[in-house]
């Protein structure tokens, strides 16, 4: 399992059946024990979230590592939507917190809260979704997530020589310009070593059945809980294109900020918390 230490945050494990989740709790402005809870983004901690504060209406934050992530199960082939908001419901009450409905998910965690919402909608009040991936799914994504022979070349891709040859692959690509500056330093980061890797593969093999549906299923979830979702995205991302925010014109309120795929920047937080 790849871990990630966190520092910052009150940081703790649960485990609901086979489902482990770490979590860290920031406190907030008002009551300690209402929350509002926040996922963070593809190889990243949850310590991230912390600059959604401002967001929260004064709750304390309730940020989950996602499957792989820390030291949350990453070995779900795959984790069930149900079961993992179950897992969630179990944490809140063996820690005394309320959930009123406030939920803010960011690129990889933003995927996660669309799903969420979709599976429980009568759940939430607001649900903030900021460079959320996953309304459009990447053809080799696709075929490697999506497939039974995709995950079976997944799983054997920690196995001997085979990453070192991705990561000789990628690297050519690099050097003979074949491929995207910022793709091949991300591809390269996360192949790079087999700790990374492995928490990748069980990241996608575990989120699979996490997906947002279609436009009309959204359409017909925001008309019957009109104004709850709205989305967030970068003008400059070049890891979640502007283009993915085309699935939620429509369908929710959509808006566009001056940056790249760093939403979480402080200026930014101000933006969405406060919109023009």
């Amino acid at each position: 399992m790849h871990r990630i230490t966190c520092t910052g945050m009150d940081t703790r494990q649960f485990q609901f059946d086979d489902i482990v989740i770490e979590f860290g709790l920031l406190p907030g402005n008002g009551d300690h024990l209402s929350v509002a809870i926040a996922l963070h983004g593809f190889s990243r901690r949850f310590e991230d979230m912390a600059a959604v504060q401002p967001l929260a209406d004064g709750r304390r934050i309730l940020a989950l590592h996602l499957a792989a992530h820390g030291n949350s199960s990453g070995h779900h082939r795959p984790l069930q939507p149900a079961k993992w908001c179950d897992a969630i419901d179990a944490l809140m009450e063996s820690e005394g917190l309320t959930f009123d409905g406030i939920l803010i998910g960011y690129s990889l965690g933003g995927r996660i809260a669309l799903s969420w919402w979709t599976h429980q909608p009568e759940r939430f009040q607001k649900v903030i979704v900021i460079a959320p991936d996953g309304l459009y799914k990447n053809p080799g994504y696709r075929f490697s997530v999506e497939t039974a022979l995709g995950r079976a070349w997944l799983e054997w891709s920690r196995r001997g020589r085979s990453r070192e040859r991705m990561v000789a692959t990628v690297q050519w690509l690099g050097r003979r310009g074949l491929m995207p500056r910022h793709f091949h330093d991300f591809a390269l980061f996360h192949i790079e070593t087999t700790e990374m890797w492995s928490m990748v593969v069980d990241c996608w093999l575990s989120l699979r059945a996490f997906w947002p549906p279609g436009r009309r299923t959204l359409k017909r979830l925001t008309s019957a809980h009109p104004g709850v979702l709205e989305a967030h995205f970068g003008e400059r991302d070049r890891i979640v294109k502007p283009r993915n925010a085309q699935t939620l014109m429509d369908v929710c309120p959509v808006h566009f900020h001056p940056c790249g795929h760093g939403l979480l920047r402080p200026d930014i937080i101000e933006r969405i918390a406060s919109p023009s």
